[in-house]
């Protein structure tokens, strides 16, 4: 016995079949590849501030000497944290960036008042920042 199915119930189903399948719910922001560069690039730098501070004596670590790449890494930070503020559904981005900030504003008021850097205080900045791009980037990526 043949069962035959009525052309309206046919095309309801397959309409409900594509209206589901074409649905696409986002709980994430979508992956900025611009965003992604400059969060690579940003991270790079902050390596290299403090590769190059422990290059040189520790007489000559003043925060004079490295103020200028400090303040290219904070504005940088600064444009990562607004480009984030401006995407939808991306609170824990935020999140992620105001650590870094605060930890990054840390170490640069650290050396500001402290004058120069030891090389123990060097490497523990340089780790500790690198620990904190380190959500940020993966999370981007994450989005790929």
């Amino acid at each position: 016995m043949r069962t035959v199915i009525p052309f309206k119930k046919l095309s309801v189903v397959l309409f409900l079949a594509f209206a589901i399948a074409s649905c696409k719910v986002m709980l994430v922001p979508e992956y900025n590849a611009q965003l992604d560069d400059q969060i690579t690039n940003t991270a790079k730098a902050t390596d290299l501030l403090y590769i190059d501070m422990l290059d040189v004596p520790q007489s000559k670590r003043t925060y004079d000497s490295f103020k200028e790449r400090y303040n290219e890494i904070e504005a940088e930070i600064n444009s990562i944290q607004l480009k984030n503020e401006g995407r939808p559904k991306n609170a824990d981005f935020l999140v992620i960036i105001k650590n870094l900030k605060d930890a990054f504003a840390e170490a640069k008021k650290y050396h500001k008042d402290k004058t120069t850097l030891s090389d123990g205080e060097a490497m523990v900045y340089r780790g500790t920042l690198s620990g904190f791009w380190k959500p940020l980037y993966v999370a981007e990526r994450g989005l790929k």
